[in-house]
């Protein structure tokens, strides 16, 4: 009997007589539960729960007095029961102290972490049994007197802190970081050991004062949530971070006096990975940003000159991977990105110029060549940007910089001299005409709306938007005047974009040329069938508000007598419905399809300007004739008859008795109709063939531009003037460039000769008192 109740866990004498004489109480319930603490802590074998309940209703039984003749059932005891429990655990954890602290390196670390591995599932083993003493005693005393008395688990804990990690820390540290140097050199190592041992360095951080809420949770993890991570980061983590930078750096230098700098941010990639997976499998979360940031130290900052002095060849050699690769790494530092951007930005504005200065030539002239130039470069870096830098910002900010410089600045730009300027809008306004006027190759809606998209992408980058608003107004009347716009949809789909951009007043009038179109349109629909039976002409008229549409050349020219009727018979009927107003007609402008049935071969019909109708229809009187009579006889000055007649003749229905010297015939020169003519064609358009008079209308234009500028600048001054009052000079002219920005960038002298024009016509005047103030004239 006495051997089976041993083998249960309980004293023999116990078990067969009761209570030993001369023992306390404490003495034999003491002596059954160091039984079980040794089965415990000793042979670690596995109890079941019959045996486990007798232990725990041991400690029950002694707490709440049960069997003792002194208790009345109300008063708890525990504290002897207390003071021995710890006394054990103190001994137990000094013979395991005993037993490895001769122990140094890989082996001790082996032996730390088998006996911490079995020390943590013992104690668990064992808190469970003095359960009770835990929740009720112990839980008691802490909240009647604070003395310094510990639930089970911590008081386990601490005692091994201070008996057995404390001193053994100073060797136990260096071997793990030597472990795992050894893993950082590539050789395999036993990660569940260091795993282990760090988890120990966070669990010993538990407080010795632990929460005393009602009710707390007093397990070792509240504690240690509470107390922070103090071993950890005393006793593992500083000596890690150094150890890492130290390591690291001497890497590094070596690395970089053999490789080259793609191949070091290869591996220093690797290395953020590697030493991302080492912390996450066997250290603790919290060590993840400072680990970061030795690293970015070490392998980034460090050498960041390096990376910046290399990023310039990685852009020319167009390695967008190693690129994304530098970005990723150099953000990671303070001001890592600043010297890329710049790099960025002057890279941009090279290759821009360089690609520009490849075809020159022919961009000069040719629109769609250099907006598809400039628009290759935008792309092949908005695209970087948004693959390689992800999207940053920053980096869009710098693409704008470059190509707003590039843009506005660059050989095809400098070709136009003084007008330089003009050049960029005056190319991406042609270059919109070309897919908003009809043609064979006709965009479909999907691409228009990518074409308008690359407009405004690059419009944003003009600086002088008034000069493309004045060439693209041009471009749009000619469209709309000849009949040749693709798409009344794809016109407003452009001006709709352009108003977003700039706001309602950059776009009205372009609004109010398509809404005059469409009425004329109406209005020809009465009146050409009546000029029609009248006069046996089809004669439509387009009415343009001359404050509404861009500057026409004026144009004296005698014009057929069957047109200058239907110019009468318009006039009339436009009385009718409007009066007080004045027509002006716009010769300059005017086109017609003439019929010739005067050549043997066939019928055909040309199309031409009003001047080449004037000269060609003299011919319906006779076959040649002398230049001074066609001169006489048209009304035309000079240099417009002879570009009229020289067209005729480069077109070979006219031929001339001698060349022109210097652009201009002689009196004398015979004129005559080519009675011979013949082309495979039977329409015709001449009127390309006329030069000289776009020259002369381009000039007039930047008359004109001129005078509109300073309009418009004067009346943002009214404006400011206005709302302020008083202003000083300063300030008026600071205003005046920021609110024009969005149009064009006036010139500082133009701006005061504006100013002292309306000084003059009495809109402001100067500060009597403060010279460089002034002040605004109601």
């Amino acid at each position: 009997g006495s051997k089976m109740a041993a083998v249960n866990g309980i004293d023999p004498r116990v078990a067969e007589n009761g209570p030993v004489p001369g023992e306390s109480r404490l003495d034999q319930d003491w002596l059954t539960l160091t039984q079980g603490l040794d089965i415990v802590y000793g042979m670690r074998e596995n109890m079941n729960f019959e045996r486990f309940m007798q232990f725990y209703t041991t400690v029950h039984n002694y707490c709440s007095g049960v069997g003792s003749e002194h208790s009345n059932g109300a008063d708890l005891i525990g504290g002897d029961l207390y003071e021995r429990l710890e006394a054990y655990i103190s001994r137990h954890v000094v013979d395991k102290m005993n037993t490895i602290k001769h122990l140094r390196g890989e082996e001790l670390l082996h032996f730390y972490y088998a006996e911490w591995d079995s020390f943590q599932f013992s104690s668990r083993t064992m808190s469970g049994m003095f359960d009770y003493l835990n929740r009720h005693w112990i839980q008691n005393k802490k909240n009647k007197d604070k003395s310094n008395v510990h639930n089970i688990n911590t008081l386990t804990l601490l005692k091994w802190r201070e008996l057995l990690f404390m001193g053994l820390q100073e060797y136990l540290t260096p071997a793990l970081l030597e472990l795992i140097q050894r893993d950082r050199d590539g050789i395999k190592i036993s990660t569940s050991i260091i795993r282990g041992i760090i988890q120990s360095y966070v669990v010993l951080g538990i407080s010795e004062h632990e929460p005393k809420t009602k009710g707390a949770n007093t397990s070792g993890k509240e504690s240690i949530l509470n107390d922070g991570l103090v071993i950890y980061r005393e006793h593992f983590e500083s000596s890690f971070l150094k150890r890492t930078e130290e390591y690291y750096a001497a890497e590094a230098s070596n690395f970089l006096q053999n490789g080259s700098v793609v191949e070091y941010t290869k591996k220093v990639e690797k290395r953020f990975e590697e030493e991302q997976n080492r912390c996450e499998t066997y250290m603790n979360g919290v060590t993840q940003t400072p680990l970061a940031k030795t690293l970015e130290k070490v392998l980034i900052q460090s050498k960041i000159e390096f990376f910046q002095g290399e990023f310039g060849e990685l852009l020319a050699q167009h390695k967008d991977d190693d690129i994304a690769r530098m970005y990723k790494l150099c953000e990671r530092v303070d001001n890592g990105l600043e010297e890329l951007r710049i790099a960025l930005e002057r890279h941009t504005i090279r290759e821009g110029n360089s690609e520009l200065d490849k075809v020159s030539e022919e961009a000069f002239s040719n629109p769609k060549t250099y907006i598809n130039t400039i628009l290759d470069v935008y792309k092949r870096y908005a695209k970087l940007i948004s693959d390689a830098f992800k999207m940053d910002n920053s980096f869009f900010q710098a693409l704008d910089k470059a190509s707003f410089t590039f843009i506005n600045s660059n050989s095809v730009t400098r070709k136009a001299g003084k007008f330089a300027a003009y050049k960029s809008p005056e190319l991406l306004a042609r270059y919109c005409d070309g897919f908003l006027r009809k043609s064979r190759e006709q965009p479909r809606e999907e691409e228009l709306e990518r074409i308008i998209e690359d407009v405004m992408t690059i419009f944003k980058y003009i600086e002088d938007k008034d000069m493309f608003s004045r060439h693209y107004s041009k471009l749009l009347s000619k469209r709309l005047i000849y009949n040749i716009s693709a798409s009344e949809d794809a016109e407003n789909g452009m001006i709709s974009k352009l108003r977003e951009l700039c706001g309602m007043e950059y776009t009205r009038k372009l609004n109010e040329m398509i809404k005059e179109a469409k009425l004329s349109q109406g209005i020809n629909e009465v009146f050409s069938p009546m000029c029609k039976r009248a006069e046996g002409v089809d004669f439509e008229v387009m009415l343009l508000t001359s404050c509404m549409w861009p500057t026409m050349m004026p144009l004296r020219v005698h014009l057929p007598e069957k047109l200058n009727k239907c110019h009468e018979e318009f006039k009339k009927f436009y009385n009718l419905t409007y009066s007080g107003r004045k027509l002006e007609w716009i010769l300059s402008q005017s086109r017609g399809e003439v019929a010739a049935y005067c050549f043997k071969s066939k019928t055909y019909k040309f199309q031409m300007t009003a001047t080449q109708i004037a000269v060609i229809d003299m011919f319906n009187r006779n076959t040649s004739f002398e230049f001074s009579f066609l001169f006489s006889s048209l009304g035309m000055d000079k240099p417009t008859l002879f570009q009229a007649v020289d067209s005729l003749v480069k077109s070979l229905l006219l031929k001339h008795s001698k060349d022109a010297i210097e652009e201009m015939y002689a009196d004398d020169t015979v004129i005559s109709l080519n009675e011979g003519y013949t082309n495979k064609n039977i329409r015709l358009d001449l009127t390309k063939r006329i030069k000289g008079i776009s020259n002369r209308e381009t000039e007039v234009e930047r008359k004109h531009d001129d005078r509109d500028r300073n309009n418009i600048i004067k009346a943002c001054i009214v404006r400011i003037m206005k709302t302020r009052r008083q202003i000083t000079h300063t300030d008026l002219m600071t205003e005046v460039l920021q609110q024009l920005a969005s149009r064009f960038k006036p010139e500082v002298q133009m701006i005061r000769i504006c100013i002292g024009d309306l000084i003059q016509d009495e809109y402001m005047k100067r500060d009597q008192e403060q010279m460089n103030k002034y002040e605004y004239i109601a």
